[in-house]
């Protein structure tokens, strides 16, 4: 069956290449909210659109076709060389939509010179993200330095990979920065805010604290005002619950994916009041739970920390919580992600599969008619050889990914 796919690849890209004529593809098995369907689906522009007399058709063999998926916190794209390697790797999975929350502005323009293209992924970035003096990431660029040849203090970075913002009056000219630089969104970090004060100035937390919550809702009204969506680093409950109540659109973490020596489970266990109130309130919440697997000190530690993942990302999702797939994991994918909630139990097959198809749309991409195999949405979609459902506890078996109805990755 590889083989007919591929050979219905270079058809697609012949048509498309020659007329604006409607393709048809039948043989396959479609996906929907309310399960797979078999039939046919037509494209015309770029976009699911209606069956015309002339169209030309494709049979798909029995394949099984789903929407194209997501990744909501990754830096992979860091920078253009990355970025090139990385659209392959996305696409062989069958993601099409990037998220980077945290960017270098140095190396971004470069990047999206390779991205956003007709045959790659799509990516949004946040340029630097907001941050208190000897917060994070301050330390980790000075860290990540070493491996670029530059090896520079962190501060060194404040423009840059990160914006620093102390009062209430350096909100404003950091977002009208970040803004006029071509942020598609902008990004703040709260860490163990319950004790922002008493830790600020104490060197044993430099690299491990956020902006005083006490100015997030400011910083989330202003920048709402500047249409840019806020996303937000999160460590502990009180950072998940300040974030909630600034009015944040998205926590890029599950809280507690590391924790503090000494801690408890209840420094990072979310209520039912809390997952209400991020339901109510229209948030999106990241998973990277994978993130664990590489800080946890023990097989026991990391047993206790996945515990809590399955138990705050259940209290979530019954709430209603809007739940997006992401890893923040280097050299890897949301693909990783998926499979850990997968192993820790977090999620059924169904569900995940779900989630993972609804990430582009809640989180990524949320004005673009994405996530559907419906008429007008965009011809944006992935081809497998099996039922993804039936496969889902390994790589899912893509054989072509389509963007705007053209073929731009095939399994060879």
């Amino acid at each position: 069956m590889r083989s007919a796919l591929l050979g219905a690849a270079a058809l697609v890209l012949s048509a498309g290449a020659a007329t604006a004529q409607t393709t048809c593809y039948g043989g396959a098995q479609w996906w929907t909210p309310e399960g797979f369907i078999s039939g046919e689906r037509c494209v015309a522009q770029g976009r699911f659109a209606a069956a015309t007399p002339d169209a030309a058709r494709i049979d798909l063999g029995g394949a099984w076709v789903i929407p194209a998926l997501g990744e909501a916190h990754n830096h992979n794209l860091d920078n253009p060389v990355m970025a090139r390697a990385m659209s392959t790797t996305y696409l062989s999975a069958g993601i099409l939509y990037v998220k980077n929350p945290n960017s270098r502005l140095e190396w971004t323009e470069a990047t999206r010179a390779v991205v956003n293209q007709p045959d790659t992924v799509d990516a949004v970035f946040s340029l630097g993200g907001v941050t208190a003096p000897g917060g994070h990431p301050v330390r980790l660029y000075g860290f990540l330095s070493r491996f670029y040849g530059e090896v520079r203090e962190g501060e060194a970075f404040e423009g840059d990979a990160f914006h620093l913002v102390t009062a209430e009056g350096d909100i404003a000219p950091v977002l009208d920065r970040l803004k006029a630089e071509g942020a598609d969104f902008v990004k703040l970090y709260l860490l163990g805010s319950e004790h922002h004060h008493e830790r600020a100035e104490d060197p044993v937390y430099y690299g491990m604290r956020g902006v005083d919550p006490a100015l997030a809702p400011a910083f989330v009204r202003e920048a709402h005002a500047r249409d840019l969506r806020v996303s937000v680093h999160v460590e502990t409950a009180a950072d998940f619950r300040a974030a909630v109540a600034a009015g944040v659109d998205e926590i890029n973490h599950l809280p507690g994916y590391m924790w503090e020596t000494g801690a408890t489970a209840e420094t990072y266990r979310l209520t039912e009041a809390d997952a209400r109130a991020a339901a109510e309130a229209g948030v999106v919440v990241v998973t990277t739970t994978v993130v664990a697997n590489g800080f946890a000190r023990s097989p026991d530690a990391l047993q206790a920390v996945q515990t809590l993942q399955v138990e705050n990302l259940r209290r979530l999702h019954d709430a209603g919580v809007s739940i997006a797939i992401g890893s923040d994991n280097y050299q890897a994918t949301a693909a990783l992600e998926a499979q850990n909630l997968l192993d820790i139990g977090a999620f059924t097959g169904p569900e995940l599969l779900r989630l993972w198809i609804d990430t582009p749309r809640v989180s990524i991409f949320p004005d673009r008619m994405i996530g559907r195999l419906d008429p007008g949405y965009e011809a944006n979609f992935v081809v497998l050889s099996a039922d993804p459902l039936a496969a889902m506890t390994q790589p899912l078996p893509v054989t072509a990914v389509h963007k705007a109805g053209e073929a731009i990755w095939t399994a060879r």
